[in-house]
């Protein structure tokens, strides 16, 4: 009755999902910690408001 073509139980692929499932979680939530503590970028300054047209409206007024 012991044959080796049998697939395995429900209950052992079940586990194994669920056992890969939590790997990639933890995996992800590494990383995503690792990213956030060794962020070594400097905060965008936003560009002074009398330089170029970013105080220009995008809309135009009409001129009669």
């Amino acid at each position: 009755m012991d044959n080796d073509d049998e697939e395995p139980k429900l209950w052992v692929t079940v586990l194994l999902l669920v056992l890969g499932a939590l790997v990639l979680v933890a995996l992800v939530g590494l990383a995503l910690w690792y990213a956030e503590r060794s962020d070594t970028t400097e905060p965008v300054v936003a560009p002074d408001k009398s330089w170029g047209i970013v105080g220009d409206s995008p809309v135009h007024k009409r001129k009669l």
